[in-house]
């Protein structure tokens, strides 16, 4: 008997141990089924307080049209033939820009809406002009500048005369053109950045395969990728929406109960975008769904406010969701076969190329050597949608609200087209202030520009003029060997200018045009008709006072921060030298040789005391010199490359000391004979001539005041501790890393970022797919652990049976 009973208990013992180990596999297998309905999308939750360190979650392509930024003017033919062109049905095709040129031109809007978009950039209130009425053909014909006190002629800022020669300008088709082909190429570009979720290329099908196919619980929804409403929702939401054929970027009405808004951009800060808000909060509503709006970019403070706002009037709660990405451009094959035809080559008649697909090429955006690919960061973003002038954003909001009613009319999503004006930065200062060199899966590097902050109203003008010195003059620093890097005007030295290189450049021109503005800037300080002026000639000595000094400017100390990787710019300050410069060339300026020496020494401590100081803070602070602290920075950087590529291998080691200038050629016309002759004009003629007549006693005097290089061979730095960065820049790390993905602000500065890589982005920041991801990870995670149990369970088993046949024996 207690043999059969032993039997039988050991039965229900095997039974018990291999129901549990199908139970724990079937646990496993059966993990990634169970659905949560209140899951978050991948990402941070903004304002939750579990935001992580800013890193990137993900990367996508968009198709870039950039490129449409070279295309000219088309001519009446060129309309005439683009007309009937297959390809200009297109959206994004540069037959279809030519297309929606034409259309332009023949319901361009008018006087009234050129004045509201005029007043909003001039005068931050876009009713301002409101009572102003368009003027007449004869008032426009007797538009001319006006003299100001210095005898300049000029358009007063603001004046009527002002207003009036803009609109003047606006109605010239010609000038137009630029500024409405950037708006184009904006709004196309904005669109392709978000991509439809089912499309190729954008941020949508990025976050689709990246983050919701990757991830356990949403992966296992019923989702729907850019589809509208059904018929039922449509009739009953129909007079609640704004607009009912809206397209859903991702939805899971039935299991998850979710609807993701996906966002490629940091704003919504539009009327489009709080229409669409609006929307998908009442599809929510209705549908029991949770409503989250999923970013690639930091939303603004304007957005969240937004998005928070209508939510809480409607009684419901909208999570904002960040998820980091970057955005690598890639050129477009929608062109009907034909590459955009390029400026200068004679409209649509340019030559094809044969292949216009791949990334824009080297040296195209800012610190992109040959070789690299860029990723799109907020200094591209800021550079391609800020204006050179108020003029262009004049033309560029008129070119905005056409663009987009044209969208609306043709029934097309245009949430993506109206993108809030980039205000508050002063692009004047923009300045490269920081680069790492690294190795993410490949040789990069990534980088940030500062610029000072406007007050958020203003706004910004000229930001890709100032990027593009910025980055043109770091690879010209590479290029060219120090000895180079030096300007002379001299009038006694024609012939000995600037170096031929370096004078192709436009980092040479910044240097020769600067050495000209200090002879200005010292005429405007010493002329004796202001109180400072009269000052310095009065402590003058000498029956006739005479002197003669030389000025350049030189380096000072940089100061910088390097931790081995990376290099923080914090200071960039440049000294002004001087000394007595006796010019030999025939009629050029006074002679002072005859003065008495003592006379002389004096008169130059005057002028070390009373004007150098003044001239050095100019060169340090004044606008006129932005350019020329510009592509010093710039300097810094590079000479930090070349001393570093100099022990190791670096992003831009191949490029050192090569001497090859042509991809980064002066992109203004100049010579530098044309400065040198305009220095020797100043010195022949003098910057004033001015004669003061005085009585003393029964004397009368009259007195005559006549007047009439840059060297950044070599640099100096000092490199701050740890310690004292963390101190004295608290905040610069961390705008630093923020300004990768979203402009940043630390106290008055703006911070842009961007990287290179030599790989493209989408290699070299790929994400392996988690384990999970995978059919078989759970069967076989659960193989050690079932193994573990059954080899367990046979030695217990072995354990117990031990004794008992023992007994039985």
């Amino acid at each position: 008997m207690s043999k059969a009973l032993l039997s039988r208990s050991r039965s229900r013992f095997r039974v018990r141990v291999v129901a549990a180990v199908i139970g724990l596999v079937a646990t496993f297998i059966a993990a990634p089924a169970a659905a949560d309905p209140s899951a978050v999308p991948p990402g941070a939750v903004v304002g939750s307080g579990d935001t992580p360190t800013i890193q990137t979650q993900g990367v996508y392509e968009y198709e870039d049209h950039s490129a449409l930024l070279h295309v000219p003017m088309p001519t009446q033919a060129d309309l005439d033939k683009i007309a009937k062109d297959p390809a200009a049905q297109k959206d994004g095709t540069w037959q279809h820009m030519y297309a929606a040129w034409g259309r332009y031109l023949q319901t361009q809007p008018g006087w009234d809406v050129w004045r509201e978009i005029y007043a909003k950039v001039v005068y931050g209130d876009e009713k301002a002009l409101d009572n102003t009425p368009e003027p007449t053909a004869d008032e426009l014909a007797g538009v001319g500048p006006v003299t100001d006190a210095s005898g300049k002629a000029t358009y007063p800022w603001r004046s009527e005369s002002y207003m009036l020669a803009r609109w003047k300008e606006f109605k010239a088709y010609a000038s137009q053109w630029p500024a409405w082909r950037a708006q184009y190429v904006n709004i196309k570009n904005n669109k392709s950045k978000g991509g439809p979720t089912n499309g190729k290329y954008g941020f949508e099908p990025a976050y689709k395969k990246q983050a919701i196919a990757a991830d356990p619980v949403l992966s296992q929804g019923e989702w729907k990728y850019g589809e509208q409403l059904s018929p039922e929702l449509k009739a009953q939401l129909k007079s609640k929406l704004h607009k009912v054929n809206r397209p859903l970027d991702a939805t899971d009405l039935t299991k998850l109960k979710m609807i993701l808004e996906l966002k490629s951009g940091n704003s919504i800060d539009t009327d489009a975008g709080r229409e669409q808000l609006q929307d998908l909060i009442q599809i929510a509503k209705a549908t029991g769904c949770r409503l989250y709006y999923v970013f690639a970019k930091m939303p603004d403070d304007k957005s969240r406010a937004m998005i928070q706002e209508e939510a809480k009037a409607a009684g419901i709660q909208v999570p904002i969701v960040y998820w980091p990405a970057l955005a690598q451009p890639v050129m477009p094959d929608n062109w009907g076969g034909q590459q955009p035809p390029e400026e200068g080559t004679g409209g649509v008649s340019a030559p094809a190329s044969p292949d216009p697909k791949g990334g824009p090429a080297g040296g195209g955006a800012p610190l992109t050597a040959p070789g690299q690919v860029s990723a799109v960061g907020p200094l591209a973003d800021a550079i391609a949608t800020a204006p050179n002038s108020d003029g262009e954003a004049v033309t560029q909001g008129v070119a905005n609200q056409w663009l987009t009613a044209q969208d609306a009319s043709a029934g097309v999503d245009d949430s993506a087209d109206s993108q809030p004006d980039l205000g508050g930065v002063d692009f004047s200062t923009l300045q490269l202030r920081y680069v790492s060199d690294t190795y993410h899966n490949g040789s990069g590097v990534q980088y940030a520009f500062k610029a000072d902050a406007l007050p958020a109203d203003a706004q910004s003008f000229g930001g890709q003029a100032s990027a593009q010195l910025a980055s043109d003059s770091f690879f010209t620093w590479l290029e060219l060997s120090p000895d180079k890097f030096w300007v002379n005007l001299n009038p006694d030295e024609p012939d000995r200018i600037i170096d031929s290189q370096f004078g192709r450049t436009d980092a040479g021109r910044v240097l020769l045009q600067a050495d000209l503005q200090m002879k200005k800037t010292v005429a405007k300080l010493i002329h004796p008709d202001t109180p400072a002026g009269k000052q310095f000639w009065d402590a003058m000595q000498g029956d006739s006072p005479c002197l003669q000094m030389r000025n350049w400017i030189v380096p000072d100390t940089a100061t910088v921060r390097d931790n081995g990787d990376e290099l923080y710019i914090l200071d960039t300050p440049l000294r002004v030298e001087t000394e007595s410069d006796y010019v030999k060339a025939a009629g050029v300026g006074a002679d002072c040789g005859q003065q008495d020496p003592a006379t002389t020494r004096h008169n130059e401590q005057v002028y070390k005391t009373t004007v150098l100081p003044r001239v050095q803070d100019a060169v340090n602070h004044a606008p006129e010199y932005a350019d020329l602290r510009r592509v010093y920075a710039s300097r810094v950087a590079a000479e930090w490359f070349r001393q570093r590529s100099a022990i190791k291998h670096t992003a831009y080691s191949d490029l050192i000391g090569k001497g090859d200038i042509s991809r980064w050629q002066s992109r203004v016309p100049w010579t530098p004979r044309q400065v040198f002759d305009q220095y020797v004009q100043s010195y022949k003629n003098g910057e004033f001539t001015v004669t003061h007549t005085t009585t003393e006693g029964n004397t009368v005097y009259t007195n005559t005041y006549v007047y009439g290089g840059v060297d950044f061979s070599r640099i100096n730095q000092d490199r701050v501790s740890a310690a004292a960065f963390t101190k004295d820049h608290p905040d610069m790390a961390g705008a630093v890393a923020g300004a990768l993905y979203k402009p940043d602000q630390a106290g008055r500065d703006m911070w842009f970022g961007g990287l290179t890589s030599s790989k493209p982005p989408v290699e070299a920041f790929a994400k392996p797919a988690p384990a999970t991801s995978n059919p078989w990870f759970y069967p076989l995670a659960a193989l050690p652990l079932a193994g573990w149990l059954v080899a367990g369970a046979w030695l217990l088993h072995r354990r117990r049976t031990r004794p008992a046949d023992r007994s039985a024996a």
